[in-house]
């Protein structure tokens, strides 16, 4: 249902890109399916209908989503592995399972700063500004976490 509803929006979007009217867009519809509108076509003749649109000129873009653009993917390691690098391991970890909606630095970055913030009071801004002590309260309560996840 969500194809479906996605190549409609797609029409639309085409529709609207190669400055179509109604009838004119009505009359492409019937044309290329034999109906005059998206909510009696299959997922079969939608795709027909954006092919037409597309040999007209319609260029689909990738929607440039501003959420996805702000996440910080983590960085590899360079060198040997310390103890940062396990949060970030154990954080991906934990996300690819789904014990956790987001996987990325970003998302860790704020996960450290709540419970740093816990510890001192004051908060750590990046996972990567962690000292020793920090790093290992923090792994030992992303261990909690996935431990409860587990024993539900």
């Amino acid at each position: 249902m969500q194809q479906r509803t996605r190549l409609i929006q797609l029409i639309h979007v085409g529709k609207r890109e190669l400055q179509l009217d109604d009838d004119t867009y009505r009359a492409l519809l019937k044309r290329e399916t034999g109906n005059d509108s998206c909510k009696e076509m299959k997922i079969e003749e939608l795709d027909k209908v954006l092919s037409a649109m597309e040999h007209q000129g319609f260029k689909r873009k990738k929607s440039a989503n501003p959420k996805q653009s702000k996440k910080r993917l983590s960085p590899k390691t360079q060198g040997k592995p310390d103890v940062i690098s396990k949060i970030r391991a154990l954080w991906i970890t934990m996300a690819k399972e789904g014990i956790i909606r987001d996987g990325s630095e970003t998302a860790l970055d704020a996960y450290v700063r709540r419970m740093t913030k816990r510890q001192n009071g004051k908060g750590i801004d990046r996972t990567a500004w962690c000292n020793e002590a920090h790093a290992h309260k923090i792994i030992e309560s992303l261990k909690k976490l996935q431990k409860r996840h587990y024993l539900g």
